[in-house]
């Protein structure tokens, strides 16, 4: 072999070494800025993207005629102290979804992309004083540090009813916060007037 050929074979195998590297840097980084459970290392601008999708989920599905986010935090069964079809009281529907489309956007924009994320469902005491209550809809864990959170606020009304199967036609201001009633409903009816009370459903995703 030619002092130049061979010159020409270093510098193949050197771009080629080259090459190998940067790949294992970008693959290194890509897995830094993708895992969920990766928090200090979560790129800024996925983080903003993953709060947009979480922002946009309520909004699309608040936006759902039938069935929008009054609907969901309605959705609760006096007897099982929780929402319909959920697992229990504590982690509500769990590693399961909320059914009808807030299940399905949930799936495909967080599970299906390995995301994990909790639902509740926060509201106003009976008194100006007290600290807002938490009802969870769903619970998959403990949030990274690098979780972001996404909020829309949801007025209910004396005159609506729940909205699970297995309920009656009693308005909300039919029923109490007492665990060991038949009437259960967690959320209280804490404003004067028409309004029953203002919650908040919180979305957290990391």
């Amino acid at each position: 072999m030619s002092g130049t050929d061979r010159g020409q074979a270093y510098s193949l195998e050197a771009i080629a070494g080259s090459v190998i590297v940067v790949t294992a840097l970008l693959f290194a980084l890509q897995s830094i800025i993708i895992t969920p459970t990766t928090s200090s290392g979560v790129d800024p601008d996925v983080r903003k993207d993953l709060r947009a999708q979480a922002s946009d989920t309520l909004v699309i599905v608040h936006s759902n005629e039938t069935t929008d986010l009054s609907y969901y935090t309605r959705n609760w069964v006096p007897e099982s102290r929780t929402f319909e079809g959920a697992q229990n009281p504590s982690v509500g529907y769990g590693t399961a979804v909320p059914p009808g489309i807030f299940g399905e956007i949930l799936n495909t924009t967080f599970s299906q992309r390995s995301r994990l994320y909790n639902v509740e469902v926060l509201y106003l005491g009976v008194n100006a004083t007290d600290d807002r209550g938490r009802v969870p809809m769903v619970y998959r864990g403990q949030p990274a540090e690098g979780a972001v959170t996404a909020s829309y606020t949801v007025t209910l009304y004396d005159n609506q009813t729940l909205t699970s199967g297995k309920t009656g036609t009693a308005e909300l201001w039919e029923y109490g916060t007492d665990p060991n009633s038949e009437a259960y409903y967690p959320i209280p009816n804490a404003v004067e007037g028409p309004v029953y009370n203002v919650v908040e459903v919180r979305l957290t995703v990391w």
